[in-house]
Parts: C-alpha cells; sequence; structure tokens
C-alpha cells in the first residue's frame, strides 16, 4: 500500500514534469507541490531521480499484477498504452542522464523482474547464460522503445505492438508468469 504522502509527492512530480523539462525541476519545487517539508521529502526519496523511478515502478508494479496481465504479452500491451497516452511524462523523463536516469532505471527494474520471475518459475535457478544474453538485448530494447514512443516513430497499435515485443523476448521465458 502506497502512503499518501509518497503519492502526493509523485503526484507533485507529474504535474510538474508536464509542465516543465525535468532538468528545471528542483526538489524544492517538488517538495512546496506536494505541500511536505524538506524532511519528509527525504524520508521517502534521496532526489529527483528517485521521485521519478518510483513513479515508473509503481506503473510497471501495477500492471505486473497478475489480475492485470496474464503474462508478458499483456504487460508489454499495457506499457505501450501507457507510454502513448503520456508521451510528455516519458519524454521529458527520459531527457534525465546520468547513473540515476530514466533509461537506466527502466533496464535495470525491467532487467530484475524479468529474473525475479524466472527464479520464481525454476525453483529458485535464474537464466542460462544464453537466456541472460537476450534479457540483456531485450531489456535495452524496452528503452530505445520508450524512446521511439516518445518521438512517435510507430504508427502502430498497443494489442500490435505487444505482439511483436512478446515475439522478440526468449522463447524459453515468454510463458513464465507469477505463479
Amino acid at each position: 500500500m502506497v502512503s499518501r504522502t509518497l503519492r502526493a509527492i509523485i503526484e507533485a512530480f507529474n504535474r510538474l514534469i508536464t509542465r516543465m523539462d525535468f532538468h528545471k525541476i528542483s526538489v524544492e519545487m517538488i517538495m512546496e507541490e506536494a505541500g511536505v517539508s524538506r524532511s519528509t521529502f527525504y524520508r521517502y526519496f534521496k532526489d529527483k531521480y528517485d521521485v521519478m523511478n518510483a513513479n515508473f515502478k509503481n506503473v510497471l508494479d501495477y500492471y505486473i499484477e497478475p489480475h492485470r496481465s496474464s503474462g508478458y504479452r499483456d504487460l508489454c500491451y499495457h506499457l505501450f498504452e501507457y507510454g502513448q497516452k503520456n508521451l510528455k511524462i516519458f519524454k521529458r523523463a527520459l531527457e534525465s542522464k546520468g547513473f540515476n536516469s530514466f533509461s537506466n532505471f527502466i533496464y535495470e527494474y525491467s532487467y530484475n523482474m524479468a529474473l525475479k520471475i524466472t527464479r520464481l518459475n525454476r525453483a529458485g535457478a535464474g537464466f542460462t547464460p544464453v537466456e541472460e544474453l537476450q534479457v540483456d538485448v531485450f531489456c535495452n530494447g524496452i528503452c530505445a522503445v520508450y524512446r521511439n514512443i516518445v518521438d512517435q516513430r510507430y504508427n502502430i497499435d498497443p494489442s500490435d505492438a505487444a505482439d511483436a515485443l512478446y515475439e522478440m523476448m526468449p522463447e524459453s521465458l515468454k510463458h513464465y508468469w507469477w505463479k
């Protein structure tokens, strides 16, 4: 369960990022928009990158639930659709640079979630070396897909996009999902 304060900070960030570029947003602006003190902000987040990444984590965690997505194909559909509906947020988030960038977060979180699901389905065993390479390429590709969604390079509906992304997944992992 996400606390009201945590949600208020994330929602404040979302309002700000729809109005201005990521690099112009400060922690002070987020605190003021959310109506929280400095100590409250830092109780939940390290910096504005942490807020941005928590926002995407919440989206992914929401759609990854078994009652919302029955597998990777459904997850791809929901995330593609969400990206199209929230182009401005994604465009500005993708402007972030460095170790804590949105692109790096998407990669790391997606990779680790695929590994977690695989381990659940294999009694603790992770990827084979070939799967590790395939998942690495797939998760890096997802970052590129988000950049291209933002640039509106695809004239494709979410269902066709989900089918295409699903087909690119390692065959041995396609049917794994939460037990």
